[in-house]
């Protein structure tokens, strides 16, 4: 019976072990997650803002050298990225592809008339330039008309601004999360062991002796629990790097590498520091309070 009785101590105490190491693992690994959204934040909204860009249509009897010689005006101008001419027979096939019909054999002409596009450095778009450059690029002899969706832009500048504060806001916040659900799955850890605590306690046993065990089990569950939320980060940023390949991920390897480190001291860090008060408490409690 008794040896029953062990048995199911060791399976319940091997389950509490499991629970501290995932609890661990998953804290870290989303904490390591932000860590590199947060150091790709400016990265990330670069590639958002110089993907917009803003159309020029041309003059359908715009005469060809003025419309070169316009388009090398426009691409030198401060704050322009690259510009691209596009053709009307260009145009037509795009939206050929996109309406998967061949639109052309009802009209009889092609209505379009040809365009260049033009993007700008992420640090310029702002509405104020936009309306500047609205401006300077105007040209009765070339220009037919100039398309900017002004409400896109605002948007996008304002919402990149909104979720740079939000991620560090939930970073915070989610530090503060993952020490107290690290420290509660310790802490119920600990509590089946209380009266082994109590038991060495009473027959002399120092605090430091009683306490040195427990710090080393909970070294070796912060140490498991970063490897694997190092491991779990990896994965997800090979998938993150393929689905948002402007990233470019894989250039700052010499950056990302630390990050497991880190994860893994912080995770060996903060299982000791917590497991260091919950034997405390227990070291603490009188003998008839460890059964409430």
């Amino acid at each position: 019976m008794a040896r029953k009785f062990d048995q199911f101590n060791k399976r319940r105490l091997k389950s509490s072990y499991f629970g501290v190491v995932m609890s661990i693992s998953m804290v870290l690994f989303v904490l390591g997650f932000l860590a590199v959204l947060l150091y790709n934040a400016d990265n990330i909204s670069r590639s958002v803002k110089e993907n917009f860009s803003l159309t020029v249509l041309i003059q359908p009897e715009a005469n060809e050298m003025k419309v070169r010689q316009y388009q090398k005006m426009v691409a030198g101008l401060e704050g322009v990225r690259k510009t691209e001419f596009i053709s009307k027979e260009e145009a037509a096939e795009v939206l050929k592809k996109e309406l998967d019909e061949d639109f052309l054999q009802y009209l009889g002409t092609n209505p379009l008339t040809d365009a260049i596009d033009i993007w700008l450095e992420a640090e310029y778009l702002e509405m104020g330039y936009l309306e500047n450059l609205k401006v300077r690029i105007a040209d009765d002899m070339v220009v037919q008309e100039i398309l900017i969706d002004e409400d896109l832009a605002e948007m996008v500048y304002s919402n990149l601004r909104r979720i740079s504060i939000f991620l560090l806001s939930a970073a915070l916040v989610l530090s503060l999360i993952s020490f107290f659900l690290i420290n509660n799955s310790i802490q119920l850890a600990i509590y089946s062991r209380r009266f082994i605590i109590k038991t060495m306690q009473l027959v002399g046993a120092t605090r430091g002796f009683i306490r040195r065990p427990f710090l080393l089990t909970g070294s070796i569950h912060g140490l498991i629990g970063g490897i694997v939320a190092s491991i779990f980060l990896a994965l997800a940023l090979l998938y993150l790097n393929t689905w948002i390949p402007d990233l470019n991920l894989q250039n700052q390897i010499k950056v990302l590498s630390i990050i497991p480190l880190i994860l893994i001291i912080l995770g060996v860090l903060i299982s000791r520091f917590c497991t260091y008060f919950a034997v405390r408490k227990y070291l603490n409690l009188k003998t008839d309070q460890l059964y409430y």
